[in-house]
């Protein structure tokens, strides 16, 4: 496993692959795992509760969008100032 998520390798590389930019913000992601700063892509699991595995939840989304959200449902998130403030909602990318 490449990560602390039990994600295999290939499932994780695509999932990078695929998502350049932050799922919320928008933001071009630094595609390395471990970057630092804002712009740092980090694994984000949709539905906290699982299934904590599976592509279909999971997406890369930068360090503060991925901070903000912490363990709060999407709907109850969207409705933060942080998503607010930033027009992030459930019609985003």
């Amino acid at each position: 496993m490449s990560n602390t998520y039990g994600i295999s390798k290939q499932d994780e590389q695509e999932i990078r692959a695929r998502d350049k930019t932050c799922v919320y913000c928008g933001i071009l992601m630094k595609q390395y795992p471990h970057a630092m700063g804002a712009s740092g892509a980090t694994i984000e699991h949709f539905n906290n509760d699982g299934p904590s595995k599976k592509k279909y939840n999971l997406a890369i989304c930068c360090r503060r969008c991925n901070s903000s959200k912490g363990t709060m449902s999407l709907s109850a998130w969207f409705k933060t100032p942080y998503c607010r403030e930033k027009k992030i909602n459930e019609k985003v990318r």
